[in-house]
């Protein structure tokens, strides 16, 4: 699967554990030299998803996601993967931006191919992620994006992109390969309600084109303003210009 590229340093930067599994469960396994970068825990700090988890707090969540992440890796055959976990609260990740941007800077060093998600106000952290990558991709690598989800026309789209791509290499998913990533979304238990509403059965790719993050990934209403995170897109957008200052 994408045998083109399966032997080169692929570093694929996600924000979320299950973002990877999401993104390119079923090509984890075919990719040897690869390094998974998680920039946040999954728990965001006022423990709410925490307690409708059924944890006490969020350090409780923030452990039972790391298990979940764990058992994921193994189902879908990529325990080989390095692993580097940032640690960033989850919903946080653009209040961090420029932190973030120089860890990545040296995390990325070595990395002939960066996988990350595309700008399309999925969710905050997805964008924040878009926007450092770009920032601290090395020179000689190549940046790509996957097929993550988004709002279009009120309703949840995934495993496309928000705009059409003519290079973009989509893989439909079939026997081993799709029960392999089907195992791999099952144990992420904590997240299976959110998981639900998106498809799993094919993985997309392509390469990252420009993006303005001072606009607006599309009209109308993000997802994320959807699902009341207390951050509209115009404040991501103003606290990136602003943050970005820093470089």
């Amino acid at each position: 699967m994408w045998t083109d590229v399966a032997a080169r340093r692929i570093a694929l930067v996600v924000a979320h554990p299950d973002d990877e599994t999401l993104a390119a469960g079923a090509h984890l396994k075919y990719w040897p030299n690869l390094t998974v970068v998680h920039v946040t825990d999954g728990a965001p700090r006022n423990s709410a998803d925490a307690r409708r988890a059924g944890f006490a707090d969020w350090p409780a969540y923030a452990k039972a996601r790391r298990a979940e992440l764990e058992c994921a890796l193994q189902a879908g055959e990529a325990e080989h993967a390095r692993r580097i976990a940032l640690e960033v609260p989850d919903q946080q990740v653009i209040h961090e931006i420029c932190a973030l941007i120089e860890r990545l800077s040296r995390l990325l060093e070595a990395a002939e191919i960066v996988i990350t998600h595309p700008y399309e106000g999925g969710h905050p952290d997805h964008d924040a992620c878009a926007l450092a990558c770009r920032a601290a991709i090395p020179r000689r690598a190549e940046l790509w994006e996957f097929a993550g989800y988004h709002l279009r026309d009120d309703a949840i789209e995934s495993g496309v992109f928000l705009q059409n791509e003519p290079r973009a290499l989509r893989f439909p998913l079939s026997g081993a390969d799709l029960e392999r990533k089907r195992a791999m979304l099952a144990c992420f238990r904590t997240q299976r309600e959110t998981l639900a509403q998106f498809r799993a059965g094919a993985e997309s790719f392509r390469p990252a084109g420009n993006a303005d993050f001072t606009a607006a990934p599309h009209p109308g209403t993000l997802l994320y303003e959807s699902w009341g995170f207390g951050l509209t897109g115009k404040q991501w957008r103003q606290l990136a210009e602003h943050l970005l200052a820093c470089r």
